[in-house]
């Protein structure tokens, strides 16, 4: 038996989500495009992008992540996560550099 319903697709579905540090830009918007396009391409449903300034708790970020289970993370570069890949998100999540090309694998941080 197969399903035709997107719902399901995404119940089944490895989750990925665009994080941008709005101090850091003047637009997020531009970065939607190219992080659904690695989405596609690693093979993950993108469910949009999310924007926080540099002063974000970073519990808070992981509470999102663990809500809508998140698989992949994709910045625009390791400056929206303060220069660094964060041991704590690189526990739970795969995190995607879009200007390094690079994808960090969970418990590599």
């Amino acid at each position: 038996m197969t399903s035709h319903g997107g719902a399901m697709e995404d119940e089944i579905s490895a989750h990925a989500m665009g994080y941008v540090c709005v101090d850091l830009v003047k637009t997020a918007h531009r970065f939607d495009l190219p992080m659904r396009a690695v989405a596609r391409r690693l093979g993950y449903v993108y469910i949009g992008v999310t924007k926080s300034s540099s002063l974000i708790v970073p519990e808070a970020l992981l509470d999102h992540l663990s809500a809508h289970r998140i698989e992949l993370l994709i910045v625009p570069d390791l400056g929206h996560l303060r220069g660094r890949v964060p041991p704590e998100l690189a526990e739970i999540t795969d995190i995607h550099d879009l200007s390094g090309r690079s994808t960090y694998e969970r418990g590599g941080g």
